[in-house]
């Protein structure tokens, strides 16, 4: 368990991935609900996996991405019936938030892995106020502030923005390690956290007692108060 600055998380998220795939020796690897804007698209940084596929639910948004990755359309939320032990690693980011059946998303993560493999999310988790106020109001009213907090994002088809639920999105309590060990993962590591950048568009203090807040965070962490997460669970290889 390590705390750090969501700024941090984020910016080491890519490269991680990448990481982690060499460490292992990854050859193929799956993203999950990468849409338009798949992350397995750069080349430079992950020419070196033979076999690379984007999954997402929304044959539109899979439309957008890059030529010349493997393409699959397929709802994350229902049981994967195919594909099973195809993949040394698969991953998302920003996805976790708009599943409504996190549970069946997470077994079939299991059912993708080949054994020994590695699933890894980021995601946001409550209870920062940006996302629970995101949960809480209708989504129209939600589009509307985000047009503020981040001007211009609602106008690039490769950053629509979807409805969140935020569901099994949370801080490294027990509680939310127990959720993944009970699928049958290993939960290998769980990096937290604190802050966030959504006040900088808006007027007043908020942004700067924000930065004070994750400071106090940041060296005295409370899980539940997190702001993001990344995590990295592990399909166990079968005795014998």
């Amino acid at each position: 368990m390590t705390y750090r600055s969501s700024e941090e998380l984020w910016a080491s998220y890519a490269s991680m991935l990448v990481d982690l795939a060499k460490e292992h020796g990854a050859t193929a690897v799956g993203e999950l609900g990468g849409g338009a804007n798949p992350v397995l698209a750069d080349e430079s940084a992950w020419g070196f996996v033979p076999t690379r596929a984007v999954y997402d639910i929304s044959p539109a948004e899979l439309g957008k991405a890059a030529a010349h990755l493997d393409k699959r359309q397929a709802d994350l939320c229902a049981p994967l019936a195919g594909d099973g032990e195809q993949y040394d690693l698969v991953f998302s980011k920003m996805l976790c938030e708009h599943l409504p059946d996190p549970e069946t998303f997470h077994r079939n993560c299991f059912h993708l892995l080949r054994p020994g493999g590695r699933s890894v999310h980021f995601f946001p988790t409550l209870y920062a106020l940006p996302f629970v106020l995101n949960r809480l109001i209708p989504e129209q009213a939600a589009r509307r502030v985000l047009a503020v907090v981040q001007p211009g994002r609602l106008d690039n088809p490769l950053t629509e923005k979807f409805p969140a639920y935020y569901r099994w999105c949370r801080g490294p309590t027990a509680g939310s390690q127990r959720r993944f060990q009970d699928l049958g993962f290993e939960v290998e590591h769980w990096q937290a956290g604190f802050g966030h950048s959504y006040y900088r568009r808006l007027p007043g203090p908020l942004d700067r007692l924000e930065q004070v807040k994750t400071g106090q965070l940041i060296r005295r962490p409370v899980a539940a108060l997190t702001s993001f997460a990344t995590i990295v669970l592990r399909k166990p290889v079968s005795p014998g």
